[in-house]
């Protein structure tokens, strides 16, 4: 039997195959782009572990989900143009609500991931630095 090495080592997960989800290929350049700055955040912290794949992968998803809308947003607003001479008021846009829930759900995952600035302290590991002397140190140090 012969082992051969797999991506994902040192408890770093794989990134995934981004072009077998999306097919634009901004979409594809996004998803690279925001698995790395994940990553590495989580790597500098000290939290990323081999089970944190599926969720950071969901992140991406829904980080690259908000950003397409949010361009969809911009270019055509929030309420959209009445589609027929008999309606007189314009309709939601789809990608307003798309928008929302991918904000609720980014906040969701990175607040587990530890990424979002209030869950950050609460997850990187604590620093140790060394103690200041103090008098109280020499007194309790046991003859010998």
């Amino acid at each position: 039997m012969t082992l051969s090495a797999i991506d994902g080592g040192d408890g770093v997960p794989a990134e995934p195959e981004w072009s077998s989800i999306f097919a634009d290929e901004l979409d594809i350049a996004m998803a690279h782009e925001q698995w790395g700055i994940i990553t590495r955040e989580m790597a500098s912290a000290g939290t990323i572990a081999m089970p944190n794949g599926h969720t950071i992968r969901r992140l991406v998803e829904f980080r690259v989900h908000y950003e397409r809308s949010a361009r969809h947003v911009a270019e055509k607003g929030a309420i959209l143009a009445p589609t027929s001479k008999k309606a007189k008021t314009g309709q939601w846009n789809p990608h307003w609500s798309v928008m929302r829930q991918a904000d609720e759900s980014m906040r969701v995952l990175e607040a587990e991931l530890g990424l979002s600035p209030v869950r950050r302290g609460k997850t990187t590991k604590a620093q140790h630095g060394k103690k200041a002397p103090r008098a109280a140190d020499a007194y309790l140090r046991t003859a010998g």
